[in-house]
């Protein structure tokens, strides 16, 4: 009998130990990510705004891990950094200007109240005064069979335009048609001079007025081509600004159509037009330049197979934040960004870690903290168009930005997984894990083109935007106030810090299942590729 319960005794210790050895290493998992958080949330950093010591403590931070990980260093010259080029730009106290002249009487507007203008990036000051014409959205989309220039004579002049697409646009093909660079790249084209913005109510649900108030006092970033100049800045637009609603409904008097109208046209997604309007608009403002450097991080984990190890799955999240208010009446000024985006590099960091915790896959995989996301994408378009491996070899990119740590998720989403063989990995890893892949929730808010990943895109290289969903794992809890609390009370807020009830059990789950994929796509044969016909694709396919 002695013997009997010798065998039993030592028959449920070898079946106990590999459950106790999970959760043993899923508390360890979740110390370190909590560690990660904590570190580069603290206000020791400062808000990690690019060019600050703050994000350089940051950026030495990441690259110690990667070194302690034995991981390649994938910098320049050796190194675990890439230096990124950058011009950092502030709008001077009270130069930014605003009037319009019609039949001999002048209407100022106010900046912040009626309208917002950031600062130049190419001129210390700018200035110009023209005719106007509204030119719809602005858009010149020959792929969706649709062109707001056409018959439109606009050189020399200021264009008026909504923000926003045609509501028949498919959202996300619509958003790329829409962003701010198309259209001022449009706008050049056909010789305009200045671009005002219509800040819309559909656009108000989005992205609220006064929220522009934030911004007063923030530097824009744009980095540096070979040649000094601000890449894709264009300078032959002397002055662009955003314009609210109310105070814009003056452009449109005595015009073909009053911005009312247009306004219940765009709601119904019935064509807006375009025509001259009345007067001449008056705009200028005055910048500080300097030119700074900052840096990504990067490093890989060699793959292992002879033919596939050139080839590079590439993890990315972004390290900096905004940085420090620069108005008062803030208890604590510093935005921390715990989780947008501590959280993001905290699961990369440990992705890494569980990647070289067994035998490598295939392929390599890249690992890149980017910097000055927050200034329009910045460092990972740097990074998309001057690599420092072949951009032919970066095979898909899985980006990390703000994953909501907030509760037990039972549900992820994988913003851009429709366009391309990705979706299959992601989903096999979901069903390992037990939880639902749920479609884009938010496809009107066109995020797929709104993160780091969206530069390689526009090189060619497939790629997703993981973040946790919003059911709960238990399908009883209601996420949805945290989830939109989050975003309404936090986001971008100094609040969003280490008071944050972070679910750090969540957020070891959801960094396994990260590196599940990861290791799914890394590992297959057959190498990512575009679905066929897919616009993303087509537009920007190798």
């Amino acid at each position: 009998m002695k013997h009997f319960y010798s065998v039993l005794l030592s028959t449920m210790v070898c079946i106990a130990t590999p459950v106790s050895a999970q959760e043993d290493s899923d508390v360890l998992l979740q110390q370190r990510i909590e560690a990660h958080i904590t570190f580069l949330a603290d206000d020791l950093l400062r808000g990690r705004q690019p060019g600050t010591d703050g994000y350089n403590i940051a950026a030495g931070y990441v690259a110690s891990q990667f070194r302690q990980l034995g991981l390649v260093p994938a910098g320049s010259e050796g190194s675990y950094f890439q230096p990124v080029p950058l011009r950092r730009a502030w709008l001077n106290p009270g130069t930014a200007l605003m009037s319009l002249k019609r039949a001999g009487e002048s209407t100022a507007f106010k900046f912040v109240d009626d309208f917002f203008m950031g600062p130049g990036k190419s001129q210390l000051t700018s200035s110009v005064e023209a005719e106007m014409v509204f030119a719809g959205y602005g858009i010149k989309a020959p792929e969706l069979d649709y062109d707001d220039y056409e018959g439109l004579d606009v050189s020399g002049k200021i264009i008026v335009v909504l923000r926003g697409q045609p509501k028949h646009f498919p959202s996300e093909e619509g958003a790329h048609f829409s962003s701010g660079r198309e259209i001022a790249k449009n706008a050049v084209a056909h010789g305009a001079v200045g671009i005002v913005s219509v800040h819309t109510p559909a656009r108000e649900k989005r992205f609220a007025w006064e929220r522009v108030e934030n911004m007063v006092g923030t530097p824009s970033m744009g980095w540096l081509d070979d040649s000094g100049e601000v890449f894709a800045d264009f300078p032959q637009l002397q002055v662009s600004a955003s314009l609210h609603h109310v105070a814009a409904a003056a452009l449109f008097e005595g015009a073909e159509s009053p911005l009312e109208t247009l306004i219940a046209r765009d709601e119904a997604g019935e064509a807006v037009g375009h025509f001259p309007l009345q007067g001449r608009l008056r705009m200028a403002r005055a910048s500080t330049l300097e030119d700074i450097t900052s840096t990504n991080v990067a490093a890989y984990l060699p793959g292992s197979d002879p033919f596939l190890s050139d080839e590079y799955l590439v993890y990315t999240a972004h390290l900096d934040h905004i940085g420090e208010l620069a108005g008062e009446g803030h208890e604590d000024g510093i935005n921390n960004g715990a989780l947008d985006n501590a959280s993001g590099i905290a699961v990369m960091l440990e992705t890494a870690r569980l990647f070289t915790e067994h035998e490598p896959p295939r392929r390599s995989v890249l690992f890149l903290a980017v910097t000055a996301e927050e200034k329009g994408l910045v460092g990972s378009e740097y990074f998309s168009r001057n690599p420092t491996v072949p951009t032919a070899s970066m095979a898909a990119v899985i980006n990390l930005d703000m994953p909501l740590l907030l509760y037990d998720f039972g549900d992820v989403i994988a913003f851009g997984a429709e366009h391309s063989t990705l979706k299959s990995a992601v989903q096999a890893a979901a069903d390992e894990a037990d939880i639902a892949l749920t479609p884009d929730p938010f496809p009107e808010q066109n995020i797929f083109v709104r993160s780091d990943h969206y530069r390689f895109v526009q090189q060619g290289v497939p790629a997703i935007f993981l973040v946790t969903g919003m059911q709960s794992r238990d399908g009883q809890t209601d996420t949805r106030p945290l989830f939109e609390g989050f975003l309404k009370d936090h986001y971008h807020k100094p609040s969003d810090d280490l008071n944050l009830a972070i679910d750090y059990g969540a957020a070891a789950r959801f960094t396994r299942i990260n590196a599940r994929i990861g290791e799914l796509i890394s590992s297959q044969l057959q190498r990512p590729e575009w679905n066929e016909g897919d616009f993303f694709g087509e537009t920007f396919g190798r």
